[in-house]
């Protein structure tokens, strides 16, 4: 029977302790490519004998929608709750001489500056720490109010931007130059259809994986951003690259 493929595989990603990390069923495209090198013994100008050797694997996943979890795995590291320094931006108009901040800034983070009206972007004069009743340019803070200098900012049409870091609870991971991802173990479920239009279920079996830690994620305003992940597949004690079954 001929049969006919139209889906992209859910996969099952296990550790190498056969732990379960994560279930993808929301994959886009995944695609599974074998190569070997290969020497031919010729007879006088023509191939005569081909012999094979280092087999070599990859399996590459493309993701439109994704969990954050994912992005931690590539690099060998996961996701931990802890405090951290978050950068924050706000623009205030400034009325009567003073504005208020939101967040409250960590100290010694602030930095504050006059920005054009027009386009609440460009700086004019950084605002200096001082005492703003006798000195243009400067500011005084106490709690979140902002004080300004009356001549710097004379009516209420006056902006500024200001620029701080807040400790802020967060789930985050970091990378650094030592940690690299481990080895996986990958199942995948998909569905063939026969001629006589019957699905058949098929799992394949990925039996030695590392995802290549070279990750491209890409922010762009006109397209949706997608996560390709290649896996290399080498073989596991035995040898065993790929198990293909079809369930009947």
């Amino acid at each position: 029977m001929l049969y006919a493929l139209k889906d992209c595989a859910n996969l099952r990603i296990d550790n190498a302790a056969g732990k379960t990390q994560m279930f993808v069923n929301y994959a886009k495209t995944s695609s599974l490519e074998f190569t070997s090198d290969s020497v031919f013994a010729m007879n006088k100008n023509v191939k005569a004998v081909r012999f094979d050797s280092n087999r070599e694997g990859t399996f590459t996943t493309t993701m439109e929608v994704f969990p954050m979890d994912i992005i931690p795995l590539l690099f060998g590291t996961k996701f931990n709750n802890e405090t951290v320094p978050f950068a924050k931006r706000e623009v205030l108009n400034v009325k009567s001489g003073s504005a208020t901040l939101t967040g409250t800034p960590k100290v010694g983070t602030l930095q504050v500056f006059k920005v054009k009206p027009d386009d609440k972007l460009t700086h004019i004069k950084e605002q200096i720490v001082g005492t703003p009743a006798t000195t243009p340019d400067s500011y005084s803070i106490a709690s979140k109010t902002l004080t300004f200098n009356t001549t710097t900012f004379p009516d209420d049409n006056g902006y500024i931007a200001c620029y701080y870091f807040v400790d802020t609870q967060a789930k985050s991971f970091t990378i650094d130059n030592v940690s690299f991802p481990g080895g996986y173990v990958i199942y995948g479920d998909t569905n063939l259809r026969g001629t006589n239009q019957v699905d058949e279920f098929v799992q394949f079996k990925l039996h030695n994986v590392k995802p290549q830690s070279n990750v491209n994620l890409t922010m762009d305003v006109d397209n949706i951003a997608t996560l390709e992940i290649v896996w290399d597949v080498m073989g596991d004690a035995e040898g065993n690259m790929l198990t293909w079954s079809t369930i009947v």
